[in-house]
């Protein structure tokens, strides 16, 4: 049981690296890895692990932003992703499992939908409680997560050695 959540916990502190890094940059668009690891769990194990692996994952993302000065005003972004992250999570977890397959076409369709949500509520929230940031990439990070959400389920799931889903799908 500890050795899962230590590696749960590392699995969200190397997403927070990977979206944190340039390294799958492309044309300034880069993935939101959370996003995958938060939308796998919430179907694989259910809303439970993605409230929490959301609420951590989006934390660390809020803090890995950092305060930004714009006209005098230190805008901190703490809780933005949190929220948005964790809510999805609980939702997808609790109501999405019902209709997920195990298929490319499922996890695509999944990452696409979700990422456009949590982005553009992320996105909302943060104009209504600071300011509107036009480089704010909403359709272009969830085509990208679209695009690498079959290969990372895979990958995820082997790390973490999940097999289809887990436990009762209509709790």
């Amino acid at each position: 049981m500890i050795l899962e959540l230590l590696v749960i916990a590392a699995g969200i502190f190397l997403v927070n690296v990977l979206d944190s890094t340039r390294l799958f940059d492309i044309a300034g668009v880069r993935p939101d890895f959370t996003i995958l690891l938060v939308i796998f769990f919430s179907l694989k194990k259910g809303q439970l692990s993605g409230l929490w692996i959301g609420f951590f994952g989006g934390l660390l993302a809020d803090v890995s932003f950092g305060a930004e000065e714009i006209g005098g005003k230190v805008y901190d972004k703490i809780g933005i992703h949190s929220l948005s992250y964790s809510l999805v999570g609980y939702f997808l977890g609790k109501f999405g499992r019902n209709y997920y397959s195990e298929n490319y076409i499922s996890i695509s369709t999944y990452a696409f939908l979700f990422t456009v949500i949590i982005k553009g509520f992320s996105y909302i929230l943060f104009s209504i409680f600071f300011y509107k940031d036009q480089n704010y990439s909403v359709l272009a990070t969830s085509i990208y997560n679209t695009a690498i959400a079959p290969l990372s389920f895979f990958i995820f799931s082997w790390v973490y050695k999940l097999e289809g889903i887990e436990g009762n799908r209509y709790e």
